[in-house]
């Protein structure tokens, strides 16, 4: 059944084959054309009639945010950098650049009079702790004294821990400051305070307590993870050898060659002739020389078989997100994923860094992951063959994946393309159903999904928790601690479970809103035009007013039968005068086949 707003399309199919579905095209709550991912959204959304929404998809389907894990206290951050201080020493062959943690702008390349203000970085990178160089977003990462090499293009191939933008370093300190938090809140108590946690020796564990940083790409979030706790292992895995040799010149300041020589030119010559870009299918571990607890892992996130506790990425691309997923359920380890490029998970897109590292772009999840996604995706499927429904489902997810991969900072606490945001939160709640259902009779494995603090670190804000111990739940009580053979205190560890962000569910209530509201139209009184309000995803109501003060003016000029709106406005600002006008209950119409000539007529309609 189709809803009266509802719009078929058909096309004639060739002799001797079946018609082709007819195309349903979906209208708003203001009328405006749903695009393909609203209307796929619309559609998993909806009750049978199509016009109303289905409680029960939405009980299931709508994405739950929790707040962020509590932050450490300043005593604790100050614990963990007392504990960790001995061993920096070893880390820095010379003193940390004086200036890492300044905010002047022409150190950073910024002007103070177009810089915004951006607050101080966050901790572990803040001055008060000083953590060396190598650890540093802003840090100049290389050790030697050699001046950094460029590459035929101009690309610097020195410090890649020297991110010379204001803004872009403020970002990339608050993502790694976000998922070191989200680490620290999952670490046992007995790790985090370095406490031993057996008194037998021979009941003592036989390796340290294992962080692994999948598509850990030249180090930035496992580096200071392994400043900051000595007393644990931390993994390096990435695909490139060209990223870990960067990691390895960063730390230690110099790379291996084929034989396991150091050699700092290694990395300048692959550069140049391009070899950091072939395919590259061995596994091969290198162990830091400075910072003894961090190796890397040159090889996929598959081919990591190693047992480990926690396993983290930071916008891992694409599908490389879900492998993270899978290999920590596969050894029942907590995580922490913030996930990237979900444009990348249809299944038509290639991943230029998954080729150039293996030679090979396969794919090897399909989506939608969860059995409830894919469940309420096929209820709208017009198919009786199971192959069929599932080809379908795989598409419509492919409309939303593509929908979500948003980067428009700016609109992160707008309304403005909350839709857009609103995929994104359904590809994360997928990932999330996916944990659930993976091993359903486990009632220990908990996950939850959060969001950077604050939002404006990153548009790839999301972040999947899952943890299995009691003992790592994020959210437990600081009071709970454990005894030296691992056992919980009285007090339960649970008690204090994640609570609800209602804040982060005001997309999702937008979008809502733009794919099942009722008419906006509105009379302001007797013998006056309509006032035009909008539900804000496409439009912002000061934009809607603007058009309509425009028309209004025209409206009332009696001297004036058409007014025609200047050339070069965007698709988007036009589709807004077709909408307002037609609100407004005018003419209108388009002029022009070029982008750069195309303008917006709008005339009063003839009367009878």
């Amino acid at each position: 059944p189709e809803s009266a707003d509802d719009v078929k399309s058909t096309a004639k199919a060739p002799t001797g084959q079946p018609p082709p579905p007819k195309k349903i095209i979906r209208k708003g709550a203001n009328g405006v054309l749903l695009k393909n991912f609203e209307t796929v959204l619309h559609d998993v959304f909806s009750s049978t009639s199509f016009t109303e929404i289905c409680q029960q998809a939405l009980h299931a389907l709508s994405s739950q945010y929790s707040k962020f894990p509590p932050f450490l206290e300043e005593a604790e951050e100050k614990e963990i950098v007392e504990n960790a201080r001995t061993g920096w020493d070893e880390a820095s062959s010379s003193p940390p650049p004086q200036n890492v943690h300044c905010n002047d702008d022409d150190k950073h390349g910024c002007s103070s009079d177009t810089s915004p203000q951006l607050s101080p970085p966050p901790w572990p990178f803040d001055k008060s702790t000083n953590l060396p160089s190598c650890g540093c977003v802003r840090g100049g990462g290389v050790s030697t004294n050699r001046k950094p090499k460029k590459t035929k293009t101009g690309k610097d191939i020195g410090g890649v821990g020297d991110v010379h933008n204001r803004q872009r370093a403020w970002t990339k300190e608050m993502q790694l400051a976000n998922m070191i938090q989200c680490v620290l809140a999952l670490l046992p108590d007995h790790v985090r305070h370095h406490h031993s946690a057996c008194s037998d020796e021979e009941s003592k564990p036989k390796r340290k307590y294992r962080i692994v940083n999948f598509a850990g790409g030249t180090g930035h979030l496992a580096v200071p993870l392994a400043l900051l706790l000595p007393h644990c292992e931390v993994v390096c895995v990435d695909l490139k050898k060209w990223s870990l040799d960067l990691l390895h010149r960063r730390v230690d300041g110099v790379v291996a060659d084929g034989d396991g020589n150091e050699d700092v030119s290694v990395l300048d010559k692959n550069t140049q002739n391009g070899q950091h870009k072939q395919p590259c299918n061995s596994s091969i571990v290198q162990v830091s020389q400075k910072v003894p607890n961090l190796s890397s892992y040159l090889g996929s996130i598959q081919s990591y078989s190693d047992d480990f506790d926690i396993g983290i990425s930071l916008h891992a691309c694409g599908e490389a997100s879900d492998c993270v997923l899978r290999k920590c359920l596969e050894k029942k380890a907590s995580w922490v994923v913030c996930s990237c490029c979900c444009g990348k998970l249809r299944r038509d897109a290639l991943n230029p860094y998954t080729f150039q590292s293996t030679g090979g772009n396969e794919k090897e999840v399909s989506y939608p992951q969860s059995k409830t996604l894919a469940s309420f995706m096929n209820a709208t499927v017009d198919h009786d063959d199971v192959n069929a429904r599932c080809v379908e489902s795989a598409k419509r997810f492919d409309e939303i994946a593509k929908a979500a991969d948003y980067s428009e900072l700016g609109d992160v606490r707008k309304p403005r393309n909350a839709c857009r945001r609103a995929a994104k939160s359904v590809v994360e709640w997928d990932r999330l159903l996916y944990c659930k259902e993976y091993d359903a009779t486990d009632n220990n494995m908990h996950v939850v999904l959060t969001r950077m603090v604050p939002w404006e670190s990153s548009t790839k804000n999301d972040i999947i928790i899952g943890w299995y111990d009691p003992s790592c739940n994020p959210y437990r009580r600081r009071g709970a601690t454990s005894d030296n053979n691992n056992n919980m205190s009285k007090e339960d560890p649970f008690s204090d479970m994640p609570p609800d962000d209602p804040s982060s569910q005001v997309d999702f209530q937008i979008a809502l809103q733009h794919l099942f509201g009722g008419s906006t139209a509105h009379e302001k009184g007797k013998d006056t035009v309509p006032v035009v309000t909008c539900d804000q995803n496409d439009w912002s109501s000061e934009e809607v007013t603007e058009i309509q003060t425009q028309l209004e003016t025209f409206i009332n000029n009696d001297a004036q039968d058409i007014l025609r709106f200047h050339r070069g406005m965007g698709s988007r600002k036009r589709k807004l005068i077709h909408f307002v006008a037609e609100k407004m209950g005018l003419r209108h119409w388009g002029e022009g086949k070029k982008d750069a000539e195309k303008i917006v007529v709008v005339a009063r309609r003839r009367s009878g």
